[in-house]
């Protein structure tokens, strides 16, 4: 199983500025910018392009810090 990344992380491996990665999958630069800053909404379809791009799995971009920061919460409950 790969190790969990951000897309930031993801984008320094490859060596692209997140221009290149724009433009790589589609999409404005301030769209990208947003969604590495976790501040935008990814749809599906650009999710499973931006897997693709990177080979990764979904859940290893989008959900294991989701999953791991609601089960700390639930641990200091």
């Amino acid at each position: 199983m790969p190790e969990k990344s951000t897309l930031k992380e993801l984008r320094a491996k490859m060596d692209w500025t997140q221009e290149e990665t724009a433009k790589k999958l589609g999409i404005s630069l301030q769209t990208y910018n947003a969604w590495e800053q976790d501040f935008g909404n990814v749809k599906i379809s650009s999710a499973e392009a931006i897997a693709k791009l990177f080979n990764v799995k979904l859940d290893n971009i989008f959900f294991s810090n989701k999953v791991e920061n609601y089960s700390r919460k639930l641990e200091k409950k």
